[in-house]
């Protein structure tokens, strides 16, 4: 079990949006999770390039625009090359530019979660906000694993969303599917593969963007053996959707 983690994925639909409008929605989805986590309150910016500013407090006045400033810096040398935008700001909206950049939460001197946010408006590319490093502390409970994924689908235009078991065997093992289960696993209503509303072993809670499909409300990862079950669980329940609904493979 050492080397198996829980880690989110979640995939956004593509949207040309302003980056003033992306600082906008970060900075809203941060203020949820500080609401249970005062520890989601405080963002340092992860970067090799030097970031303007040296933390960002989501609860001061102008925390959206300093985070907008952020990451049109972050971008700035693809905006001018991708969409030959010579002086952009905070207003600009992408057009060929992946707009990405990580921010970083701690609990004391240690990373609490480190998230990746990716927007494009490519055809060959999701829009997405995976994790880079994530504290077992996170999702050590069925209601932290929903919650995170509940503050991310009220926040953004979520299309698939999971709390995934993540490890090297599971990892190969997913591969020829088109999106993983996870221990918890959203799908919003248009999502563009039909997935069955019966799987066994599933528990099904609907809402009025989409469902999530629960594996268990157990906490997966308490011991090494209970979580290999599980493992094996998700695999099968993936092959019976791939042997249900061809489209689900790759």
């Amino acid at each position: 079990m050492k080397h198996s983690k829980l880690v989110p994925l979640i995939v956004l639909k593509n949207e040309g949006l302003p980056i003033i409008q992306i600082a906008e929605l970060v900075i809203n989805f941060f203020k949820k999770m500080a609401a249970v986590d005062a520890n989601y309150s405080k963002l340092n910016i992860v970067s090799e390039k030097k970031s303007l500013y040296n933390s960002i407090n989501i609860y001061q006045s102008n925390s959206t625009e300093f985070l907008g400033n952020e990451i049109l810096n972050q971008n700035i040398d693809d905006i001018r090359k991708m969409d030959k935008v010579e002086n952009p700001n905070i207003h600009f909206s992408m057009d060929k530019t992946i707009i990405s950049f990580a921010l970083e939460s701690k609990i004391g001197e240690d990373t609490l979660a480190t998230l990746d946010f990716c927007f494009t408006i490519s055809k060959n590319l999701k829009s997405s906000i995976g994790s880079i490093v994530v504290n077992q502390n996170c999702f050590d409970g069925f209601e932290k694993a929903i919650f995170f994924l509940e503050s991310a689908i009220e926040s953004f235009s979520v299309n698939y969303s999971t709390i995934k078991v993540s490890d090297r065997d599971i990892n190969k093992a997913v591969r020829g599917y088109k999106v993983p289960l996870g221990w918890i696993t959203y799908f919003s209503n248009d999502y563009e593969i039909p997935i069955p509303d019966d799987l066994k072993g599933i528990e099904y809670k609907h809402t009025e963007k989409g469902r999530y499909l629960i594996l268990t409300r157990e906490y997966i990862a308490a011991d090494s053996e209970k979580l290999e079950t599980y493992k094996q669980k998700l695999l099968e329940i993936m092959e019976e959707i791939k042997r249900r609904v061809p489209e689900y493979s790759k």
